[in-house]
């Protein structure tokens, strides 16, 4: 290559740096100055999923009115309100369901309606303990209700009894299949 091609390719490149270096620097020239593009500077910005406090404004977190989901449970029946009734077990009464009936048992009903369903729990006041709670009643109570009472019960709650919603739908009818074993004294 000669001395000329390579002087001119110099001044070439020493061009581009310069024309690439200025030219990517005028997008940071309007940081020199406030008062060139303001409206870059002071932009109202919102992030997604940021709440706004604009008046009448939907909360983008909620659905819309009138919304159903598709998993959305039915609601809650009314305690003694017959079409619970009308609730079907679809969890069939097996060795695996009333298992898996007695671990939720032991986390949220033993507290209160005792290891065997008598009302006699910790936390109750029969058979002469000191629990908070008066009047539990043992399991062999609701024994001529039907599967889907005592799922819309445990659902729901009922008047001395919270509602546990937040046991999920298969493991409350799994829960009915073990109050079914207990009400029977433990037998299948």
């Amino acid at each position: 290559m000669s001395r000329h091609n390579k002087s001119h390719l110099r001044a070439h490149a020493i061009f581009l740096v310069v024309l690439l270096g200025f030219s990517g620097s005028v997008g940071c020239w309007e940081q020199w100055s406030e008062t060139w593009f303001p409206q870059m500077k002071w932009q109202k910005a919102i992030q997604a999923f940021e709440r706004v406090g604009f008046e009448g404004q939907v909360d983008p977190f909620m659905p819309p009115e009138g919304a159903v989901a598709i998993d959305a449970e039915s609601p809650i029946v009314p305690q003694y309100d017959p079409s619970a009734d009308r609730l079907r077990n679809p969890q069939a009464a097996n060795f695996k369901s009333v298992g898996r009936g007695q671990e939720i048992y032991r986390i949220y009903c033993e507290t209160c309606h005792g290891p065997k369903g008598q009302g006699d729990g910790p936390v109750s006041m029969a058979g002469g303990q000191t629990g908070p709670f008066a009047g539990v009643f043992p399991l062999v109570t609701a024994m001529a209700r039907s599967d889907g009472y005592i799922y819309n019960l445990i659902r729901g709650g009922g008047q001395r009894m919270p509602g546990y919603a937040r046991i999920p739908s298969e493991d409350r009818w799994h829960l009915v299949n073990y109050v079914r074993y207990l009400q029977k004294g433990g037998q299948p």
